[in-house]
């Protein structure tokens, strides 16, 4: 499931380092990561495998920056998007509308994000659902609890009835059994999950006035 365009690019760090990024991205989602060797790495990207250790130290040092430099990816981009909106259902919505998108055109990435199992390979580093990216989703749902635009429970329940959803199609879709295409689910997902978790007197709740 290669995607069409490359994740990584040649804003942060060497163009080198960038190239055995996207190299590493795509053999541990193709292959896994205990099956990618360094010269699995050199042959893909076309760098030395003594330029990666030099960089990177060994796989697991590049596995690490590979996840800093994604979840950081991932954070800049979200922020941008919450910070157009004042309201939570904006939010939201520009929030599914992008995951959609990112899965369109990052499907490997997506993929990488919702299957590969991090601390099998990185120990050390906490589960993928604890990183920065998922826990700015999570915090979009607490701040529209606090400004009474979305129901007063548990933020965690509520981010899981309001995003838990939308990976569960995107996991379909990159399972290749979605009977529609991907953008077809968006709008109405948008519409069910919104209604699942807004505030019933809640004045921007669009054409939702049920709680």
């Amino acid at each position: 499931m290669p995607s069409s365009r490359l994740f990584f690019v040649h804003n942060q760090g060497s163009k080198l380092q960038t190239k055995v990024l996207n190299s590493a991205l795509k053999l541990f989602v193709e292959q896994g990561f205990h099956k990618t060797s360094v010269p699995d790495l050199v042959a893909d990207s076309g760098v030395s495998i003594g330029s990666i250790y030099k960089h990177f130290g060994d796989k697991e040092g590049l596995a690490k920056e590979l996840m800093v430099r994604l979840f950081e990816e991932l954070s800049r981009q979200q922020q941008i998007i919450i910070d157009q909106y004042a309201h939570s259902k904006d939010q939201y919505r520009a929030l599914v509308a992008w995951m959609f998108q990112f899965a369109l055109e990052f499907q490997d990435v997506m993929a990488f994000l919702l299957y590969a199992r991090h601390q099998n390979f990185l120990p050390d580093t906490r589960s993928a659902c604890s990183a920065k990216p998922f826990m700015m989703l999570r915090d979009v749902i607490a701040q529209g609890i606090e400004r009474k635009e979305i129901k007063q429970q548990d933020p965690l329940i509520m981010a899981a009835v309001a995003f838990g959803p939308v990976l569960r199609v995107l996991q379909l879709y990159i399972d290749g059994v979605l009977p529609k295409p991907l953008t077809a689910y968006q709008d109405e997902l948008i519409a069910t999950s919104w209604h699942a978790i807004a505030y019933s007197n809640n004045n921007n709740d669009g054409d939702n006035k049920e709680g």
